[in-house]
């Protein structure tokens, strides 16, 4: 019974952790861009739309964006340069209320109709000696999801070049920071240049 236990509890640890990581990233770009042209770049206006909430809506965040951004593209040998870049560096910020189910099972005795405990029953594996059941039941969690879109674009043609697309769950304000700087560091993995340090 303990083996059993442990495994429905490992289930319901992992449907439950994708509700906690920025797992969920994707991109795209110009494939007949050669990116590594490319040798400047400086911020344009970021476009923040988190509602009136402090959490998210705060000068710290976006200076923490910049700089996980910054170190990203430092990396990939891009240096600052506002006055005379080659890039221009965006990101868009959103947050909304979303929810998400899941399961979670409890072993329950099974006795048949006269007080009998059930005995053998059949297995994908086999006949064995099993006196319970499992109780299925779906748990529904409310939660913030945050979405990061980074957009880089020539700042000669200002026409976009690549996009980064970073979304998960920022209901825990004390991860957020860390999560974030994660969330980019991932995405920028898909960035068409590779970082100069491997």
């Amino acid at each position: 019974m303990k083996t059993r236990f442990n495994l429905a509890l490992l289930i319901g640890i992992m449907s439950l952790c994708h509700l906690t990581s920025w797992a969920q990233v994707s991109t795209d770009y110009d494939k007949s861009i050669n990116f590594n042209q490319y040798k400047t770049f400086a911020w344009s206006t970021p476009d923040i739309q988190v509602g009136s909430n402090p959490v998210y809506k705060s000068g710290l965040i976006t200076r923490n964006i910049e700089t996980s951004l910054s170190d990203e593209l430092t990396k990939r040998g891009l240096t600052m340069n506002p006055e005379n870049p080659d890039l221009l560096v965006g990101f868009h910020t959103y947050t909304e209320k979303k929810s998400d189910s899941y399961n979670t099972y409890s072993p329950v005795p099974m006795y048949y109709p006269f007080g009998f405990r059930a005995g053998w029953r059949y297995y994908p594996y086999g006949f064995g000696n099993w006196p319970y059941a499992w109780n299925n039941n779906i748990r529904t969690v409310q939660y913030t999801e945050g979405t990061l879109i980074v957009d880089v674009a020539d700042a000669h043609t200002r026409q976009l070049i690549w996009r980064g697309v970073i979304a998960g769950n920022v209901s825990d304000p004390a991860r957020l920071e860390k999560d974030v700087a994660k969330g980019i560091h991932k995405v920028m993995k898909d960035y068409p240049v590779r970082p100069q340090n491997g």
